[in-house]
Formats: C-alpha cells, structure tokens, sequence
C-alpha cells in the first residue's frame, strides 16, 4: 500500500505511527512543513525502509519562508521526495499571497533537473499551481486532496500531472463524480493524516486501504488490481 502524503511528525507519536507503517510494509512519503522540519525526520526516520521524509515548504508556513527558502534549495540537490509545497489562496492563506508566490518560483528551479517526487498543495489556487509547473517545466506532479473544479481537473489531466485520493475525498459526492475524469494511471492513494479524521480519531497510513476498496468499486475491479495501478503510477512518477 501506498500513502504519498502524510504528515507523520504531526501526530502525537510520530514515531509509534512511523514504525507501524514500517511494521505493515507501507510505503510512506512523509512531508513536511518546512526545510528545518525535514531537517528533522531525516534524523528520526533515519533507518526506515517503508516510511522516508520529503522536503517541503507549505504555502500557509509563508512567514517563515524568508529564512527557510534558500534552506529548500541546498537540501533539494539530494531529496528525492518533495512535498509540501504549493499555493493556497483560502480565506486562511490569502493575506501571504505575494510571499507564496515568490517562494514558488524561487524552489521550483531546484527541483527539476531530475524525475522527483512532488506533492502538491493548491487549496484555491489551482490554476496558479499548474501555471508555475508549467513555467518551471515540471510535467509530473500530483496534486494532493483537489478540491478545484471540474474544467480545473481536467486541465491539470491534461498536462501530465496525478491526483492523489484520501479516504475524506471518497465519502464525498463530488469525488464520485470526479474520479469518472481521472485516468486510472494518474491516480494515487494518501491520507493526509492527521488532517483527516473520524470523528477525534486521526486516520494513519493504514487507512489508505479504504481508499483502495472505494477505487475498486469505482473502478469495477479487483483490490489486487488497484493496488498494481497504483504502485505502478507511484514507480513511474519516481522514474
């Protein structure tokens, strides 16, 4: 099983969480916030096979991008998974708009003189999102929890890039409308955990599982067969 974006160093045992992913042979792309945070899960992650940390710089951390920007681009020559970064233009990240930007276009260079692992962040910003990878001239990106309209989906389709699925998405209308657009090898599983939660209870990488249940219903196919597209989708964004 795959969760391509978990923010493992905010749960309240990072590495109890951690280490039952690791038990369960899941794969984990643990994101986080800030240079100086993935800084940090290098060293606790340190020795995990399944669970490994990604180099982020969230949009809604913009305050502190003044003195995390540079950091990003020294450690990007040698992290493979990046993630989060982006743009978001919600009530919540509107004020820091500017700075966003500008810290966009200043990491995105850093990343793409070879095949990485991008997770994305675009609440409200999609279009925005898609015009700087494609300036940057980054075709294979995965927008994480798309929550953008119809004709934005397709147009990020269109381009090359993956969506990736939580089990939030799944118990939505929207989602069962949408998953319709998005080609089988453009989609992938994640939790966004411990943002998505049932009830006071924070979903963990396991949980990807019911995504992967709810595709193969969407889907009209076998578990096994989700669980080959989706690693399949995950190896080839990698190479």
């Amino acid at each position: 099983m795959l969760d391509s974006h978990c923010h493992i160093d905010l749960y309240s045992n990072p590495l109890a969480v951690a280490a039952e992913a690791e038990r369960a042979s899941i794969d984990v792309v643990a994101v986080t916030y800030l240079p100086s945070h993935y800084a940090l899960a290098k060293q606790h992650l340190n020795g995990f096979t399944h669970v490994r940390p990604a180099l982020g710089l969230h949009p809604l951390a913009w305050k502190d991008h003044p003195r995390e920007v540079a950091k990003f681009v020294e450690m990007a020559r040698d992290a493979s998974l990046i993630g989060e970064i982006g743009l978001d233009f919600s009530p919540g990240g509107r004020s820091g708009r500017d700075v966003q930007e500008r810290s966009l276009a200043a990491i995105l260079p850093s990343i793409t003189d070879r095949a990485r692992f991008i997770t994305l962040h675009s609440r409200g910003a999609e279009d925005e999102v898609l015009s700087h990878l494609t300036k940057a001239g980054i075709q294979k990106a995965v927008f994480h929890w798309f929550s953008g309209s119809k004709s934005q989906l397709t147009r990020i389709l269109d381009a090359g890039h993956l969506i990736s699925v939580n089990t939030s998405m799944t118990r939505t209308a929207k989602w069962s409308e949408l998953i319709r657009l998005v080609p089988r090898n453009s989609v992938l599983t994640e939790t966004d955990g411990p943002f998505v939660c049932r009830g006071k209870i924070p979903d963990k990488p396991a949980n990807v599982s019911e995504v992967l249940d709810w595709l193969a219903d969407q889907w009209l196919c076998t578990r096994n067969n989700v669980e080959v597209i989706v690693t399949q989708n995950y190896s080839r964004v990698l190479s």
